[in-house]
């Protein structure tokens, strides 16, 4: 498991978290387990944990303004669909 502690860069002032998600290497490790047919379970957890992140993040901005917190919650919510639709690949890997 990968996580990206550098600090947010200009780009990503706007948003009020402080971490990476590397969303696209976990659509390819799942790709590449749906196509060799082969269950990735330690894709699976990372998705499952990256997940659970996400959802804790999404939570603690409730409270927040819609003007502060419009751009975190965009890009959560974002990565919330695309990890879920990692999680359905490496499902679909794991057989009946």
């Amino acid at each position: 498991m990968q996580i990206d502690i550098r600090p947010p860069t200009r780009n990503d002032a706007s948003q009020l978290f402080d971490w990476q998600l590397d969303v696209e290497r976990l659509e390819r490790e799942a790709r590449g387990a749906r196509l060799a047919g082969t269950p990735d379970p330690w894709t699976r957890i990372e998705a499952e944990c990256s997940l659970d992140l996400i959802e804790a993040e999404l939570t603690a901005l409730r409270g927040r303004e819609q003007a502060e917190a419009g751009d975190s919650v965009v890009q959560l919510r974002s990565w919330k669909a695309r990890i879920e639709r990692v999680l359905r690949i490496l499902e679909a890997t794991d057989g009946p």
